[in-house]
């Protein structure tokens, strides 16, 4: 390889590097003066609007589930209803945790995300105590007076949360 090869090929790359930087300069500015993630979207569904309107249906749905009484009466609360052994069993962790003080529960639900008839929500509870528990619920479409059923699979973890 000749001194004038060396030469041409070093001044190219320079040449070729030189003109990558000064694009990237070029849309540097614009990219540092509005740091904005534009969204980018491939056949995937974004995130939809907080469902607000909501609220107030699940929070009837909890607070029905918190009342007093039996969690035979509550069935209809519940996705698939509430079996013999499940609401016995419901009906024991309510009467402990009423013994000692807890109810009633005071609810606050944020981040709602609904997709068709399925939403999910961070509820947090407060207990007549004071303590709060921050949980992720699945509530479901469903014949209970509020038109919401909890989630079989989020009513198993709040049982076993509560025992």
């Amino acid at each position: 390889m000749t001194l004038k090869t060396l030469v041409t090929g070093v001044a190219a790359a320079a040449l070729v590097a030189g003109a990558a930087v000064g694009v990237t300069s070029v849309a540097s500015p614009a990219v540092s003066s509005t740091p904005a993630v534009q969204p980018v979207v491939w056949d995937i569904p974004m995130p939809q609007a907080p469902a607000p309107d909501l609220q107030a249906p699940l929070l009837q749905t909890l607070q029905a589930l918190a009342g007093g009484g039996s969690f035979s009466g509550k069935a209809s609360y519940i996705q698939g209803g509430i079996g013999r052994i499940e609401g016995i069993a419901a009906d024991r962790a309510y009467n402990r945790a009423a013994a000692e003080g807890k109810f009633p529960l005071t609810f606050n639900i944020a981040n709602i995300d609904q997709e068709g008839g399925v939403a999910n929500a961070d509820v947090t509870a407060t207990s007549a105590l004071g303590t709060t528990a921050t949980q992720n619920v699945q509530f479901v479409a469903g014949p209970s007076p509020t038109g919401w059923q909890i989630g079989k699979s989020s009513a198993l973890n709040l049982l076993s949360a509560a025992s």
